[in-house]
């Protein structure tokens, strides 16, 4: 079967997660690069949307952390597509983790500069992060999920908090299940449930 996989921020496209979906579940997995057209939310969405129409028998789509975030805003503006989702450790309230890292003075600083230099572990280099890319994910954290849908997330996770998962789903008429594991963000230690994420999310 063929999905897409939506990495994290500072993930890359073929990842831990994306070899254990192809060589650990034998998935045909396309995995864009999510800064392709830029680092803010919306331009990842967009990523996103350009793959998803362009397989009108796409059915799977597994997102990480900020690439999972996106793949739910994705998927909600395809709302006719019987797409499947398996979110981890989504980045839900993204924005208050920036604000407390930053501060008042920085985010204020953020504000007025419209960007912050960023030293992105993905990309390998300076960046510079756009302000909208914080107001957009401000403005996405009430979002809910429709379409058939399963969360994992950690119960150590230190990034985004457990609660902000559990909200996301109880306001979500598509979740079917959350999977809360003793992991951290990465859930590195997770990946098989992956695997019985994928199997509950299809059987629906």
């Amino acid at each position: 079967m063929r999905c897409i996989f939506a990495h994290g921020f500072e993930g890359v496209p073929q990842g831990r997660k994306y070899r254990y979906l192809r060589e650990a579940l034998d998935l045909d997995v396309e995995a864009p690069f999510l800064p392709r057209k830029g680092f803010s939310l919306e331009d990842q969405v967009a990523v996103l949307l350009e793959v998803i129409d362009a397989d009108p028998a796409l059915r799977l789509a597994v997102g990480s952390s900020f690439g999972a975030l996106a793949l739910a805003i994705a998927a909600g503006r395809r709302p006719d597509r019987d797409l499947r989702l398996v979110l981890l450790a989504p980045a839900v309230g993204l924005h208050d983790v920036w604000a407390g890292q930053l501060g008042a003075d920085g985010m204020a600083l953020w504000q007025e500069e419209g960007y912050l230099q960023y030293r992105h572990q993905g990309v390998g280099q300076e960046v510079n992060l756009p302000y909208a890319l914080w107001t957009q994910c401000r403005d996405a954290s009430d979002l809910r999920v429709d379409h058939p849908t399963v969360i994992l997330h950690g119960l150590a996770d230190d990034v985004i908090p457990v609660e902000n998962a559990l909200a996301l789903a109880r306001r979500s008429p598509g979740v079917r299940r959350f999977i809360a594991v003793p992991d951290g963000h990465r859930l590195l230690d997770s990946l098989p449930l992956m695997g019985e994420a994928t199997r509950l999310v299809l059987a629906d």
